[in-house]
């Protein structure tokens, strides 16, 4: 099933708990194909994430959620992400998933080149505090965070732009580097180098930022999809 999909270009990323059977296969196939592997929703070891990586996986998933966390006798999931150059990550930076604190040690560790702006977002993202759903389950959007009944968070409503905007603001960077994080490191991770930079070879999705680093004007494959005041022209 895993090569039909690969083999139709349908699979970019596979987020796996290495500590599973065959996730060092699955790694090979993702990597065979022109995929990724990544360490995530796992509670491998230490040990079992190095093995990982020298299966083939070389990124992890939301960095610090979903993964065991570092302690001093039992580095795990998280120790072994922060510690070795052949893993980049993605991280949440919405000031819920992940405490500034702990944003600013990722940073130190891994910098703008292996450190990744993501979002999990759910159906909830730019939307106004009330109930939605998520894979059938209602959650709730409240001060920012969704969660579940439980108080579980269940995925974010952040959107790309305030990530951008989250990490200037927390991790006191440039939004240069701010963006670079948001685009050219997710795609270098991805292997699409097509992406993510303004060159003469990559395909012209662009954003437009603000001073305030708000989305002035969206553009993809060189057309406009966006641009903000049209409704209010139209109206």
């Amino acid at each position: 099933m895993l090569g039909e999909l690969l083999g139709a270009g349908l699979v970019r990323v596979m987020t796996i708990a290495p500590e599973l059977p065959g996730s060092g296969e699955a790694a090979g196939l993702l990597r065979g194909g022109g995929a990724v592997a990544s360490v995530g929703h796992t509670d491998a070891t230490y040990e079992e994430v190095m093995r990982a990586l020298e299966a083939g996986f070389t990124k992890a998933t939301h960095l610090y959620n979903a993964m065991s966390p570092l302690t001093h006798r039992a580095p795990d999931a998280v120790g072994a992400t922060l510690d070795d150059d052949r893993v980049r990550a993605g991280i949440i930076a919405d000031g819920v998933h992940v405490h500034e604190g702990a944003l600013r040690v990722a940073y130190r560790q891994k910098g703008a080149e292996g450190l990744a702006l993501v979002t999990d977002a759910m159906e909830a993202a730019g939307m106004p505090p009330g109930e939605y759903a998520l894979s059938g389950t209602r959650v709730r959007l409240e001060d920012g965070a969704v969660r579940l009944p439980d108080g579980t968070l269940a995925g974010s409503a952040l959107t790309m732009d305030r990530a951008v905007r989250n990490a200037v603001a927390l991790l006191g960077i440039s939004p240069q580097t701010a963006v670079r994080m948001a685009a050219e490191t997710p795609a270098e991770i991805l292997g699409i180098p097509e992406k993510g930079r303004i060159a003469r070879d990559a395909e012209a999705d662009l954003v437009v930022l603000a001073p305030d680093l708000s989305v002035e004007e969206t553009i993809v494959t060189g057309e406009t999809v966006y641009k903000n005041g049209d409704d209010e022209r139209r109206a």
